[in-house]
Parts: structure tokens; C-alpha cells; sequence
């Protein structure tokens, strides 16, 4: 018998780059089956259009099947202790819950919710529930902008979410994943830095904190006194300037490195548990050092997540370029993976 194979692409739309992955399975194996990046000026709409659309004409991808996410101050994301309830109970009691904890009128937003199995501070009779709130106006515009490159995605997800999918299937399934083991999931993007704490596969605690690469080359731009296109360059590969492009960054990467500390600090507190180690992710987390500096502040094991390194890779892709590009493409992995759930 031939085993039937269903393919899915996960798009990440960033503010500097766009990211696509395309995973296919054919029974309980998933393989790399195509991908594409390109970058786009940040403040540039059309550009962000033409590269979606460069990337699904040039990359050759089997399927039209497409997930996309959205982050950002719009996107609210909270963990609630309720009673012990049904579905049907779950989804009345929801919308007036919702009321407690997203900062806009309830009207306006796109919101869902999801029973956890395990985690949160519950007991007793209680239950953990995982709410989700977006501006309807922020997923209206991101859902536009993929129409006019003749994108209709199946589901819009949050980013911080899919790296914590990305690890999951990077470490076989679910199952597979150790479900004692608290690890700190950390991405860091151009504009911010997603924190997804997990038990096993299970989402405890996300934080969006509004650093990212690009405050690496501003602050490079304005220590070493040049423009921004000379600092990113530099950012990616300072030649004879490597000692001064560091000392340039490091004040932001305390201030990062502090920021992602108070959450775990407050997680460590809130569960009486201890975070046992650190992934890292995400284009800011190839800097020069990164890893070192922060595996300094946090005195835990600190990990540069590559999941390409547990999945296979069809003999088609380019397997070493994707291997170089793997840590801006988690959250499109994390997208991807979804095909898992269908």
C-alpha cells in the first residue's frame, strides 16, 4: 500500500524578512519539502506583497494549504484558572471572563480559547484555560495583505505558539517530548522577542517583549556614528570591527537579557518550579556572542534551537542553506507542523 502524503506551508510574514516552510508527511514521517526567504524594507507594504508572492511562485510548493500568524501589543494572551466546566458551559463563561483581561471592547476582536491538560497554577476543582484576543483590525489587515498576494490561509495562529510547535515535532511528536522537562522557548525577531515556557508540549507561560535585532543595529548605528544599512551589515558580519560592534550591542542585550529575567522569575514564582533550560531562536539569536551572554545571565543551559537537525529533508532542498537559516525559520516550522493536526 502507498501511504497517502498531505503537505502544508507555514508562513511567517516579519517585519524585515518573509518566511515560508513547507512540511509534508507521509505516514508518521514529516520531511522539509521546500522553502523560500526574502527580505523586505520594513515600512514598505507593497514589498511585503511581492515577496509573498515571489515566494509562492519560485519556491514550487505542492500545496496551497497555507498557515499564518500575527503578534504583537494587539494579540492577548492569557492563562485563566476557571471551574471545572463543559465545553458548551466553557464557551458562555469565556466571553465574560474575556471581559477581565482584554484591554479593548470584545466587539473587536477575534478570540478563541483552548482547555489545558495539564499546567497553570488550577487544583482542586479548577482547570487551566488558554484565551487568545486579537484586534479584529490587525488580523482583517494581515488577512488583506495575503489576498493581494493571492494567499488564503486555513488558519492564523500566534507566533509565540508555533515555536513552541516547531520544538514539538522538531523532537519526534508530543509524545516524544519529555513531559517533565520545563524548558524557556526564546525567538528573537527583528522587532521583538516571543518567550514560550513549556512543560513536555504544553504551553505554560508566553511573553512578548518589544526588543529585538533591530535595536542590535541602532545601536550599533549610533555608538559607531553610521547609518542604519552600514550598521546592519555590520550586525551580520563586522570583519576587523567584530570588538566595537559587540561592545556596541551588549548594553541591549542586558536590557533583553533583564527583561526575558523578570518573566522567568515570575514564572519560577507563580509555579513554585524552576525553568531547567533555554532555546533560542530567531535571527537576533545568531549575534556574536548571543548565546554566551545570555547563558551568563541566566546561569542555565542555553541551546540554539535548530529543528532541522531532527527532520528530514527532501533530497530537492538545498540542505545546508536551510541548516544556515534555521533559526529564523521556527515559527514558519511551528506553522507548518500544524499538517500534524488536520
Amino acid at each position: 500500500m502507498i501511504s497517502r502524503s498531505r503537505s502544508m506551508v507555514g508562513l511567517d510574514v516579519g517585519t524585515h524578512s518573509v518566511k515560508a516552510i513547507e512540511l509534508t508527511q507521509r505516514g508518521g514521517d514529516v520531511e522539509v519539502t521546500g522553502f523560500g526567504q526574502v527580505e523586505v524594507p520594513a515600512d514598505d507594504p507593497e514589498a511585503r506583497v511581492r515577496a509573498v508572492q515571489d515566494l509562492m511562485r519560485e519556491c514550487g510548493f505542492r500545496t496551497k494549504k497555507i498557515v499564518t500568524s500575527v503578534s504583537g501589543k494587539q494579540v492577548i494572551v492569557r492563562y485563566l484558572s476557571l471551574v471545572k466546566m463543559s465545553d458548551e458551559e466553557l464557551k458562555n463563561a469565556i466571553q465574560f471572563e474575556a471581559e477581565k483581561y482584554v484591554p479593548f471592547p470584545l466587539e473587536d476582536c477575534v478570540m478563541d480559547c483552548q482547555r489545558l491538560d495539564e499546567g497553570g497554577p488550577s487544583s482542586g476543582g479548577n482547570m487551566t484555560v488558554l484565551l487568545v484576543a486579537a484586534q479584529r483590525s490587525q488580523v482583517e489587515e494581515h488577512l488583506a495583505m495575503l489576498r493581494e498576494s493571492s494567499v488564503s490561509p486555513i488558519i492564523v495562529d500566534v507566533d509565540a505558539f508555533a515555536v513552541g510547535n516547531a520544538y514539538s515535532l522538531a523532537h519526534g511528536s508530543e509524545e516524544g517530548v519529555q513531559a517533565d522537562t520545563i524548558l524557556a522557548l526564546v525567538d528573537v525577531g527583528a522587532r521583538k522577542t516571543n518567550i514560550n515556557i513549556i512543560r513536555g508540549a504544553a504551553s505554560l507561560f508566553t511573553r512578548e517583549i518589544p526588543i529585538g535585532g533591530h535595536d542590535f543595529t541602532e545601536a550599533i548605528a549610533r555608538t559607531l556614528n553610521i547609518g542604519l544599512d552600514e550598521a546592519e551589515a555590520l550586525k551580520r558580519d563586522a570583519g576587523e570591527a567584530a570588538q566595537s560592534v559587540q561592545e556596541a550591542v551588549y548594553p541591549v542585550m542586558d536590557d533583553l537579557g533583564n527583561e526575558i529575567q523578570l518573566s522567568f522569575d515570575y514564572f519560577e514564582n507563580q509555579f513554585e518550579t524552576e525553568i531547567e533550560g533555554i532555546r533560542l531562536s530567531g535571527g537576533g539569536s545568531r549575534f556574536p556572542g548571543f548565546q554566551e551572554s545570555m547563558e551568563k545571565i541566566f546561569e542555565k543551559e542555553t541551546e540554539i534551537f535548530n529543528p532541522f537537525q531532527y527532520i528530514s529533508v527532501n533530497e530537492d532542498v538545498d540542505a545546508d542553506l536551510l541548516s544556515v537559516n534555521a533559526s529564523q525559520l521556527i515559527v514558519a516550522v511551528g506553522l507548518a507542523s500544524r499538517l500534524r493536526k488536520e
